[in-house]
């Protein structure tokens, strides 16, 4: 599958603030995918060409289904103003997620980064005709909702919520993970939970 699209984070105390966030804004959530968890890796060569290209590949294994997922994701399109980031996605589903792991280590490729967390999938939409697709995240940095559709659905949703650029993130998991690393004086390391797999509440 090859898709291309948009998409912001909202970040928030609790899973629950943010749903309530959206419901008082007149929002409906329609529940697609119950709540599972999710392993993901990235992948690059030695050199770090897909991160100087500003491109990555990454493994996902879901604890909900057999098998795992694979997505190239390429350089992302944004605003001249740092807004909606854009960027092309391409995804296929593998049988077999530990041996497509042995098969991307034996074409050249190393594990990067591992970042995991409890996802649940809704759509979302509003009378006004809005409709995108909500992921609400529980991670070891805290609650989001990443919210992904067409650009110009996102630009809608951003000004119907009377959003700022302050209000929303458009960081991806790894970004944000090197941030707080950062932030707190320590080296980049994994995002993971610090206990094994689990409720995660």
């Amino acid at each position: 599958m090859t898709h291309l699209e948009a998409e912001i984070k909202l970040a928030g105390p609790t899973l629950d603030a943010l749903q309530q966030q959206l419901i008082a804004a007149g929002y409906t959530l329609e529940l697609m995918t119950p709540r599972h968890f999710e392993d993901n890796w990235l992948f690059d060569t030695p050199a770090r060409s897909l991160f100087h290209l500003r491109q990555a590949l990454r493994l996902r294994i879901r604890g909900d289904m057999e098998g795992a997922i694979l997505t190239h994701k390429g350089k992302p399109v944004e605003d001249s103003d740092g807004g909606v980031k854009v960027r092309e996605e391409i995804e296929l589903t593998v049988s077999d997620g530990p041996a497509m792991m042995r098969v991307l280590e034996k074409l050249g490729f190393e594990k990067t980064f591992r970042y995991q967390k409890f996802r649940t999938t809704y759509r979302l939409y509003h009378p006004n005709g809005i409709e995108l697709r909500a992921m609400f995240d529980e991670t070891p940095l805290g609650c989001f909702v990443e919210l992904e559709g067409d650009k110009p659905v996102i630009e809608r949703f951003i000004q119907h919520l009377g959003l700022t650029r302050g209000d929303y993130l458009t960081a991806s998991y790894p970004r944000l993970q090197f941030e707080h690393c950062q932030a707190v004086g320590k080296p980049l390391e994994d995002m993971t939970f610090t206990l094994p797999p689990g409720d995660g509440r």
